[in-house]
């Protein structure tokens, strides 16, 4: 079986993304390098890296279907989505080759496979806290959704379940894939065996007991924007709607008066409210 690698960056740190590299390389990976950066990082690769840039920046999900249709052409058999910020080493390539395999033979209809994800932050395995997953055999667990950094999709699945949905940009892309892939029969897992050292948001601020992820205030107009969007859509699971319609207002107070940039923050999140209320896509207006 070909297993391909689809490594979207984006204003990357070059040290761990070439230790990545390697490591893929050497148990005989396709790499391809999707590239949002204004700046071209060609340079730092070696010939056999499949290189793609999008000086513009396309977004998230524009660069992985780039990625995934040349997978497809290169005739690989798997592709795995990687975002620059996880850490891989080769007890985890070598695991997550052999239990992808497994979880096919398992599972009829495998939309995608991911390990468990361990936080930079706290070093502990995130973990889900509304909708939990239902155990299977030999560690596997069926999910609603995972993210995008370790998600291993067999490429066969694709033309029936379709690309990332590109208007989205970037926020909830994977979800929105995962629930699409669900509703015509698949079914996407998690592992229990296997784990991703990974980073999600830029800090962390915990405030009354609850601990919120704070990233770019930027992302806060996709998040706004697109959860307004999902909201509206049959196939999107009834708990995630109702638990965002929780969490944005307290979202809003927390990026309002607890963190650096509120002000911008308020701009971002006024914005995606408007935009999502008008189920408005694509890339933000005034985002150069």
């Amino acid at each position: 079986m070909n297993f391909a690698a689809i490594i979207t960056l984006f204003h990357p740190e070059q040290s761990p993304l070439l230790n990545n590299i390697d490591l893929l390389c050497q148990a005989g990976w396709t790499v391809v390098i999707v590239d949002n950066s204004p700046d071209s990082h060609q340079h730092w690769f070696s010939a056999n890296i499949h290189y793609l840039q999008f000086a513009d920046n396309a977004g998230i999900a524009a660069a992985q279907n780039s990625g995934l249709k040349l997978a497809q052409q290169l005739q690989s058999d798997f592709a795995m989505l990687l975002d620059q910020d996880s850490e891989l080493n080769e007890s985890f390539i070598a695991a997550l080759m052999m239990r992808t395999q497994k979880a096919c033979r398992q599972f009829n209809q495998l939309a995608a496979y991911g390990p468990t994800i361990v936080s930079q932050f706290d070093h502990r395995a995130v973990k889900a806290g509304f909708q939990k997953p239902i155990k299977s055999d030999d560690g596997f667990l069926i999910c609603r959704q995972i993210i995008a950094s370790g998600m291993t999709i067999p490429l066969s699945v694709i033309n029936d379940i379709g690309l990332m949905e590109e208007g989205l940009f970037i926020d909830g892309v994977d979800h929105e894939w995962c629930w699409r892939a669900q509703q015509k029969g698949y079914v996407v897992v998690c592992d229990s065996e296997t784990s991703l050292l990974h980073r999600q948001g830029e800090e962390r601020k915990r405030l009354l007991g609850i601990t919120f992820k704070i990233g770019q205030p930027l992302r806060l107009y996709y998040q706004y924007r697109n959860i307004l969007v999902l909201l509206r859509r049959a196939y999107v699971p009834l708990y995630w709607k109702a638990r965002n319609l929780i969490a944005l207002p307290v979202r809003w107070l927390v990026n309002r008066f607890f963190v650096a940039d509120s002000t911008l923050r308020g701009r971002y999140i006024s914005a995606g409210i408007k935009d999502g209320l008008r189920a408005r896509t694509g890339r933000y207006k005034t985002d150069k």
